[in-house]
């Protein structure tokens, strides 16, 4: 599940900015020209939520079984994991394939 998506017609690949960069909907292979669907929404809020279940569990872990209570450091953790998390939601993103119409097909023969 966590890895860069690739093309799903040709299997190129996209870097970690062009996929951070991308919005939801139907885009176009920069390499072969066919069109996929990027979801990003699906997974990218099951790994939020699991990240904040992990998160309230590794909390009410520490202030049950601590006798100092250390807001800040509990704050600081917090922020460097929920940082993490951001930076790794682009690893949740999918590319499902997209059904090509005969103009497109068309098209795509003209300009090769």
């Amino acid at each position: 599940m966590l890895k860069l998506p690739v093309c799903p017609h040709c299997h190129a690949v996209y870097r970690y900015k062009e996929v951070s960069n991308m919005k939801q909907g139907i885009h176009f292979c920069y390499h072969c020209g066919k069109k996929f669907k990027v979801n990003k929404i699906l997974y990218g809020s099951i790994f939020i939520c699991i990240v904040c279940v992990l998160l309230i569990a590794a909390n009410l872990l520490i202030l049950f079984s601590s006798d100092n209570f250390i807001p800040l450091l509990i704050m600081l953790s917090d922020l460097a994991v929920i940082t993490v998390a951001v930076l790794m939601l682009p690893l949740t993103v999918i590319f499902k394939a997209e059904k090509i119409t005969k103009s497109e097909k068309k098209k795509m023969k003209n300009n090769k």
